[in-house]
């Protein structure tokens, strides 16, 4: 007995296997479709966001890796040997007369701040148990009040030796000697070229109100 197909599963059945059918699609689909595609946009921009981000930063480490490269390699030869006492004496008094000067314009802002500027004198120094005394070509002291804070109050000293051509800052990240860079006219410190005024203003903000502006 031969089976009969109705016209819609002839129409089906005779279609070659090489020709695509027209299915219809559902609303349903259109919106998953769309939902798809806007997740890759989106995840594709994060992605993008990311990589330039990483970009930025990477170019800002470099930067400040190679200042700070630059700067110790220029403090490594002591410059300021080539000036003469006299000159030497000027500059370093420049300094402690900026110094100075621009913290006395926060005296108003810091109560019980005391700022004193000494002659040429000698210096009490302890070495191992015993004390000795150092000249020096000037001094300026800083004596700052306790404001609460986590650091406590203290004094600072910025003390010339035209002996030696340096300058030594007692501050609150400790005992520094610094030299004077004759090409950049900075004064930096003997080991590590680091910024007298720099780590100075670095301090100060810690233990007192207001920048100062050297």
């Amino acid at each position: 007995m031969r089976s009969v197909l109705s016209p819609r599963t002839a129409a089906v059945s005779s279609t070659p296997h090489h020709l695509h059918l027209s299915i219809p699609i559902l609303p349903s689909q259109i919106v998953v479709a769309k939902h798809e595609t806007n997740k890759r946009d989106c995840t594709h921009n994060i992605l993008y966001c990311h990589q330039q981000q990483q970009r930025l930063f990477s170019t800002r480490t470099r930067r400040r890796r190679v200042r700070g490269e630059a700067g110790g390699a220029s403090s490594t030869h002591d410059t300021s040997r080539e000036l003469s006492p006299d000159q030497f004496q000027s500059i370093a008094n420049d300094l402690l007369d900026k110094v100075e000067s621009s913290l006395r314009k926060l005296m108003d802002r810091n109560n019980g701040l005391k700022i004193e500027r000494h002659p040429p004198s000698s210096t009490t120094v302890d070495t191992d148990d015993s004390e000795s005394f150092r000249q020096h070509q000037g001094q300026l002291s800083i004596n700052v009040p306790s404001i609460g804070g986590p650091y406590d109050g203290g004094t600072y000293l910025l003390t010339i030796h035209s002996d030696e051509n340096t300058i030594s800052l007692q501050c609150l990240s400790g005992n520094f000697t610094y030299i004077y860079n004759t090409g950049t006219g900075e004064w930096v410190g003997q080991e590590d070229g680091h910024s007298l005024l720099g780590i100075l203003t670095r301090d100060w903000i810690r233990q007192c109100h207001g920048v100062p502006d050297f």
